[in-house]
């Protein structure tokens, strides 16, 4: 897959905790967890712009790209 989520890398680099994220988009930690996935199929856009708020980021941030890995 040529997209890499870099969610939890994020929230270790900003030292933010799961309870401490949900509380600020206002979700349930389990939601949190889902977004934490490696691979996420799909994100809401109200979630992305939630997370960048939060974290403090662009989407590009979130998202990487990686040539080498992506399928064609």
């Amino acid at each position: 897959m040529g997209l890499k989520w870099k969610l939890r890398q994020l929230m270790r680099e900003r030292r933010i905790t799961n309870k401490q994220l949900a509380e600020s988009i206002g979700v349930h930690r389990n939601t949190v967890l889902l977004l934490k996935e490696d691979h996420p199929t799909m994100i809401r856009m109200k979630y992305l712009e939630s997370l960048c708020k939060v974290l403090k980021c662009q989407p590009s941030d979130l998202i990487e790209f990686d040539h080498e890995t992506a399928t064609h």
